[in-house]
């Protein structure tokens, strides 16, 4: 049953699956954070579905809408989403489709059981109703995260992948309108469930391939926080052996000129004591660490990329409030400092030496925000994502870090570049 006859029954329907697979799509997806731009967008499109849906089914009827519904309701879904998200076009495509796949799917199941069990109106609308707001709730409370796990993974396979969904969407779609409507065919059914099963056995493969892409990825993480942590480590060790050695030298030193004042002392020659002592060098040889921070593995990792930067004649200004109890894991955010810093002193070396300098700055209060800007030559375009585009290999790796850091701690990041002077700023 599926009531074809009755349009506005038809145009509920569609209704029920432009919202409901909107929902699905926003409970998976990194959004952006205009919400209000965002709510502009997809409600204008949802207004555009529901007239082109009223008008289309009385101009060509039923059926030639539903066969035309790709080109009228899903492709501008798919753009129109597409403008709201943080994504690359060719993730954004495989998971959208992937979406209205499912979406689909799940229209179609509730059409067939309300048909098998010769149901009412009434109960194909709360069928498909309760359908969609089941797949919103489990999509964004058990799926989310995987979604958004799998959206950091950066591979190069995205565009072959986003066939898939593709490729079977217009087979569904064709299997379910040629050349009859799907619940004028007998053979439907096991056909739609076979080819359903065969979906599910693909899904299955590429998601275990991109688990396995982003377990690699964040294993590639552990091994640098590791690498982080033993580095300051050693930075403390090697800082408190020099201490101790330098402290023991002191002591000896000091020894010494104590010997001689007490000599000096029974021969009541003042004036050489005088001069004994504000010519030791004893007093002055211990030197002060340098101190950024509280947190040994974050002030190893700055000591190290700022001395990096002096010995690469880059004039260093730093204004550095950083608290004792760091909002995120010291280690994670001592790679976000780094590749900061090293993107910046990059910059810094292809340009002459009266202008390198790198700024950085750092408040905690009211929230924990860092900003290191430097000059640089020539352009710097950005990407959608707000990314400063790379077109050399092997560049742009430290800033998909930093995103990838933001991200993880639903950070807020800014690149910019204005006057000459490139600005990265994260507020956590």
């Amino acid at each position: 049953m599926i009531f074809e006859n009755n349009t506005a029954y038809q145009t509920y329907r569609v209704f029920v699956a432009i919202f409901g697979t909107l929902g699905m799509v926003v409970a998976t997806s990194p959004m952006k954070k205009n919400y209000k731009r965002n709510l502009l967008f997809l409600g204008g499109y949802a207004i555009y579905a529901i007239i082109c849906t009223f008008f289309f089914m009385h101009v060509w009827g039923f059926l030639s809408f539903l066969r035309s519904v790709i080109i009228t309701i899903s492709l501008p879904g798919v753009i129109t989403i597409y403008m709201t998200t943080e994504t690359s076009v060719s993730r954004h495509i495989f998971k959208c489709l992937s979406q209205l796949l499912l979406s689909l799917y799940l229209l179609i199941s509730v059409t067939l059981l309300n048909t098998l069990f010769q149901g009412t109106l009434l109960s194909n609308a709360i069928l498909l109703l309760s359908g969609y707001l089941f797949a919103i709730a489990l999509e964004f409370f058990v799926l989310r995260r995987t979604f958004l796990d799998i959206n950091r993974i950066n591979t190069r396979g995205w565009s072959i992948l986003s066939l898939i969904p593709i490729a079977f969407f217009l087979f569904v779609m064709t299997l379910a309108l040629y050349p009859v409507h799907y619940t004028q065919n007998p053979a439907f059914p096991l056909l739609f469930y076979l080819a359903g099963a065969v979906i599910a056995i693909i899904y299955y493969a590429v998601f275990q391939y991109l688990q396995t892409q982003y377990q690699y990825q964040t294993d590639e993480q552990s091994r640098e926080i590791l690498e982080m942590q033993i580095k300051g480590i050693k930075k403390h060790v090697e800082d408190t052996k020099q201490n101790a050695e330098e402290v023991k030298l002191i002591w000896q030193d000091t020894h010494k000129m104590l010997s001689a004042i007490t000599v000096l002392a029974k021969e009541g020659n003042t004036k050489s004591i005088l001069d004994l002592v504000s010519k030791s060098s004893a007093l002055n040889r211990l030197t002060t660490p340098t101190h950024y921070c509280s947190d040994p593995i974050l002030n190893a990792t700055l000591t190290a990329y700022l001395a990096q930067a002096k010995n690469a004649g880059i004039a260093i200004e730093h204004h550095l409030a950083i608290p004792e109890i760091l909002p995120v894991d010291p280690a994670e955010l001592s790679i976000c400092f780094a590749n900061a810093l090293e993107n910046a002193t990059k910059a810094c070396a292809e340009l002459p030496e009266n202008e390198r300098k790198i700024i950085i700055r750092c408040i905690y209060k009211p929230a924990f925000m860092f900003e290191i800007a430097n000059p640089y030559k020539g352009q710097i375009t950005f990407g959608r994502n707000g990314l400063p585009a790379s077109n050399q290999s092997g560049h742009g790796t430290g800033t998909r870090s930093i995103m990838a850091f933001c991200e993880k701690h639903d950070a807020f990041y800014n690149f910019s570049a204005a006057g000459g002077w490139f600005k990265l700023m994260i507020t956590l």
